[in-house]
């Protein structure tokens, strides 16, 4: 059975462990296949996991708290009938408490897939899944510079949907106009926004997208979940922790979101790398009724120093004409060389 999730920090090793198919939603087939009518005030993205949870009987949908939108639609979705729904509870702070709920979160999981038909996992088979996907993440992290924009979306999709590496292509940086995509879930309906980027004479230099180098954060320390004392000593040792420890460890402390409270680790994460990059100008991209990336984008231009052009998705995929012109005008705008700094 596929098991379709809606957020990257919900473990995709822990699902196929219990020997069921992990998705990402974002690029299943049939999603936001049709246009949904918008009810006012409710996020595209939200209604379209709704709908695709009511008309895949045979598949299972994961939602989050991390979004409260999302977590309506989970209401919608069990009200309706949809009994392959579950809601995980993401915790928003980085405390010691937050790695409990999640560590509890992750069991309750475990007892719904079960339900679906999965197995327990074996710690080897654990152990495997997250060796297997740590060196996909790793692989794609250090294939992110040089990438095209849209060949790199395609090889995230990739992991997002199996596990494993594809290599992008790689491009020759020729556009003076660098950019970074910065937001909510970019799915493969999407991706067009890259090509009219490129049309403009810019491009993503930087996919900080929910689906695309910001997703592959969660990385595995085989000493994590010892305490301190234990930690350097087991990295000598032949013995390792249970690796459902490194799994809870390398997810709860690697997570790297708006919804945190505070989100500093967003910007820790960010901002190194539109300096590396030499990011000129920021697209926020979000879906008609996020709240969380409209009220980011005051505090997104004043940390990163930047122009930040606000584009929203709304129920049809793609880019609309006008925010075509205004995308062409963004892109001409941070084209022009910065004014010197007085001294």
């Amino acid at each position: 059975m596929r098991v379709h999730l809606t957020s990257p920090w919900i473990p995709a090793e822990w699902v196929r462990a219990h020997g069921l198919e992990a998705r990402g939603i974002w690029f299943a087939d049939k999603f936001r296949q049709d246009t949904p009518p918008l009810a006012g005030g409710v996020c595209a993205f939200a209604e379209s996991v709704v709908r695709f949870a009511e008309t895949q009987p045979d598949s299972a949908v994961v939602l989050t708290t991390a979004c409260d939108q999302l977590q309506r639609g989970f209401d919608a979705a069990a009200f309706r009938g949809s009994a392959r729904v579950f809601l995980f509870n993401l915790p928003a702070t980085q405390t010691p408490v937050a790695r409990q709920i999640y560590r509890a979160e992750l069991a309750r999981l475990g007892q719904f897939l079960l339900a679906l038909g999965g197995t327990a996992p074996a710690p080897e088979m654990l152990r495997q899944e997250m060796a297997q996907s740590d060196e996909a993440r790793r692989r794609l992290r250090e294939a992110a510079p040089p990438a095209a924009a849209r060949s790199y979306a395609e090889s995230v999709a990739r992991f997002h949907t199996d596990g494993n590496f594809a290599a992008p292509a790689v491009c020759t940086p020729t556009a003076p106009a660098a950019l970074a995509l910065v937001g909510g879930p970019l799915g493969a309906k999407d991706w067009k926004l890259f090509d009219t980027i490129e049309a403009a004479g810019g491009r993503v230099v930087l996919n900080a997208t929910l689906t695309g180098e910001r997703s592959l954060c969660p990385t595995f320390d085989r000493s994590a979940g010892l305490p301190p004392a234990l930690a350097a000593a087991s990295r000598q040792d032949a013995d390792e922790p249970e690796p459902f420890d490194a799994l809870v460890a390398g997810y709860i402390d690697n997570l790297v979101d708006v919804f945190q409270r505070p989100n500093t680790r967003l910007y820790a994460w960010l901002k190194p790398r539109l300096l590396a990059r030499q990011v000129r100008g920021i697209v926020l991209w979000h879906f008609t009724g996020c709240d969380l990336w409209r009220a980011e984008w005051q505090t997104l231009r004043e940390v990163s120093g930047r122009p930040v052009l606000l584009l929203e998705a709304d129920e049809a995929a793609g880019i609309s004409p006008r925010d075509t012109n205004r995308l062409q005008a963004f892109v001409e705008m941070i084209k022009q060389p910065w004014p010197r700094q007085a001294n």
